[in-house]
């Protein structure tokens, strides 16, 4: 294997057309690549480093926070077993294809699809779109974690208490509290407003202490300087995390990777003994007769499952491959991305387990059915129904402060990768290459900042639902569908294998092309034209709350167009960018025509002579083998 600074695939005879150039190159003879300055691309310290830190990015919130949801929105164990099938049949396969790319090129994620399919750059700037996107509105959770952080240094907790008084379940205890407040003979609001905080404190301080929620999205209702400090904090920290470059952000990823674990690990054991978990976990493994196969044939809970298996490992984003073409070439890629996925899957589950129990737990205590909560809740469910039983737990406080700082950790250490990336693309560009990195990544972070504001308002947590809703789903999708277009189809996989890849078994190797080339084109292609139809029927619509009560409403039309170019911005950049290279650049009508026609293209090397080129005997022989292919088909 060569090292990835000497990064060059030679082409076979009658295939120069194909090899991967830098669009610096011209449209002439393929030209050899400049050899770089020794040491001028930071490296990770060691192979554990970089492990850590592809575990850390993977486990952030969205294993704690968002798949638990997912699984409570879509009935429990069917969504759980559809998780799993998506997680080793599509993300494992992607997540070895990224971070392979990201060793064996050095580059970024726009630099390194220059390399792979120079018309195809246009997945790269998808990619930084699209994680531009995740990082605005994943950094508005991290702010919410903070405020209550903070608020958890205090007995009782905040969201225990309504107007100054803790809130029981004795009647006789409200009544006390509203005669203190002089509000029995209040008018009717001041009361409603009373027991709608009496009736579920934690809700009422969610939308109105925490978010100042307004009553709509088209409301923005009142400037909260809080969630605005959060916010800023939030961003100071990952900048000091990452403005010294990888010397820095490589040191603080052995607390940030491995502590979040140890917390969750003390909160299931607590979660799992608490009275009603049993009834929780029931609901999360036992669904109801005929749910299963009912399930199973949404196609909203396929596209969720999948989207979910993407925004957890953080594929089609870009951070996988500008945090591995920091590391050293390896010959334990796959291994590494089965490792990653497995304990992706643990940490899911352990997750899924601890608020399910707590949940039961919360519905025992409102004598309520557990699985009736569940489907209740959605993107508050952490800050709403957890942070009610904490106020149960026996020393509340100390279980509120662990539970939030282990979010907190998650959310940064993903984070922490996300804008990481966006500081490799910048310096890959050439204006840029002699720009100090605590210049650019200070440049990133308030740029960023200044783009989260508008969350900031009153309805910046109805802003965050449409951000969560269009931004971490269909986009990642289709970018992931070109991924392997471009790899398997344009690239050519045997091409992969042979220059790029490391070697691995050769029924691997089977199963990596039956993948890559068929099963998951085919089935993200029917998962997003699926979700496409289904989104075209349905109405769009969004929780809001609204005197003192949750409840349902359509998204005004400005709001649905914002969606839309939340996912056109992002996905249109593929076909853009190949329109005008192929207006552009002759050389590319060229390809394009050769491609179309199977002349001498990966395409046909694959269905004619893919396996000479992929399974058998050495490099050196599956070049030999290759090349008397390409000349008896010639």
């Amino acid at each position: 294997m060569k090292n990835p600074e000497e990064y060059e695939l030679v082409p076979t005879e009658g295939d120069a057309g194909k090899r991967p150039v830098d669009e610096s190159e011209g449209e002439g003879s393929p030209k050899e690549p400049k050899p770089k300055d020794e040491g001028k691309r930071e490296q990770w310290d060691n192979r554990i480093q970089f492990l850590l830190t592809l575990i850390g990015y993977a486990i952030g919130l969205g294993s704690v926070w968002r798949f638990p949801y997912l699984v409570a929105r879509n009935g429990g164990f069917p969504f759980i077993l559809l998780y799993v099938i998506m997680l080793f049949v599509i993300g494992v396969p992607l997540f070895y294809l990224e971070v392979t790319l990201g060793q064996s090129t050095s580059k970024g994620p726009i630099a390194v699809w220059s390399k792979v399919a120079p018309s195809l750059t246009g997945i790269g700037v998808a990619m930084t779109v699209v994680n531009v996107y995740i990082i605005l509105y994943y950094t508005v959770i991290i702010g919410w974690i903070d405020l209550y952080l903070v608020s958890s240094f205090s007995s009782p907790l905040p969201w225990a208490e309504c107007f100054g008084c803790v809130v029981t379940s004795n009647a006789s205890d409200q009544q006390a509290c509203l005669s203190r407040l002089g509000l029995g003979t209040s008018p009717g609001s001041m009361l409603q407003e009373f027991y709608s905080c009496w009736n579920d404190s934690t809700k009422y301080y969610w939308y109105n202490t925490a978010l100042g929620a307004s009553g709509s999205i088209g409301a923005a209702g009142e400037f909260n300087w809080k969630v605005f400090l959060s916010i800023f904090i939030t961003y100071l920290v990952i900048y000091l995390c990452i403005f010294r470059g990888l010397a820095w952000a490589g040191k603080v990823i052995y607390v940030t990777a491995t502590l979040p674990l140890l917390v969750l690990l003390c909160l299931f054991f607590r979660a799992v003994t608490l009275p009603g978990a049993a009834s929780g976990l029931k609901c999360m493994v036992m669904p109801d007769e005929g749910t299963v196969m009912r399930k199973m044939q949404d196609p909203q809970m396929w596209l969720e499952a999948s989207t979910q298996v993407f925004f957890a490992l953080g594929l089609a984003m870009g951070p996988l491959i500008g945090l591995s073409s920091h590391s050293t070439r390896s010959r334990h890629v796959l291994r590494d991305a089965i490792l990653v996925g497995v304990i992706l899957l643990v940490v899911s589950l352990f997750s899924a387990i601890v608020v399910f129990s707590v949940v039961g737990f919360k519905a025992q205590l409102m004598n309520v059915d557990s699985c009736e909560l569940v489907k209740a809740q959605g993107t508050g469910m952490i800050f709403v129904v957890l942070t009610e039983a904490l106020n149960h737990m026996p020393g509340a406080p100390f279980w509120s402060v662990l539970f939030f700082f282990m979010l907190l950790l998650l959310g940064v250490d993903s984070q922490l990768g996300s804008v990481n990336t966006l500081v490799t693309i910048l310096a890959d560009w050439k204006p840029l290459a002699k720009v100090h990195t605590e210049y650019i990544a200070g440049f990133i972070c308030t740029g960023l900042f200044l783009c989260t504001v508008p969350f900031t308002f009153g309805n910046g947590v109805y802003l965050f639902d449409l951000f969560d809703r269009f931004a971490a789903t269909l986009p990642l999708l289709l970018i992931g569908l070109f991924e392997f277009v471009a790899v398997a189809w344009v690239f050519g996989v045997g091409r992969f294998f042979v220059d790029v890849a490391e070697p691995i078994n050769r029924w691997l190797k089977y199963l990596w092309v039956v993948l890559w080339t068929v099963v998951n084109p085919l089935t993200m292609a029917a998962i997003v034209i699926g979700s496409i139809v289904v989104e075209s029927l349905d109405p769009l619509t969004y929780t809001l709350f609204r005197n003192g009560q949750e409840a349902s409403e359509e998204y005004p039309y400005w709001a649905a167009f914002l969606g839309a170019v939340i996912v056109f911005s992002s996905v249109l950049a593929i076909p853009l960018y190949m329109i005008v290279r192929l207006l552009v650049v002759p050389k590319a009508r060229a390809d394009a025509i050769r491609f179309l026609l199977c002349e001498g293209t990966p395409a046909r090397e694959l269905v004619e002579s893919g396996k000479a080129l992929c399974f058998r005997g050495t490099k050196d022989e599956a070049k030999d083998e290759a090349k008397e292919a390409l000349i008896q088909n010639n």
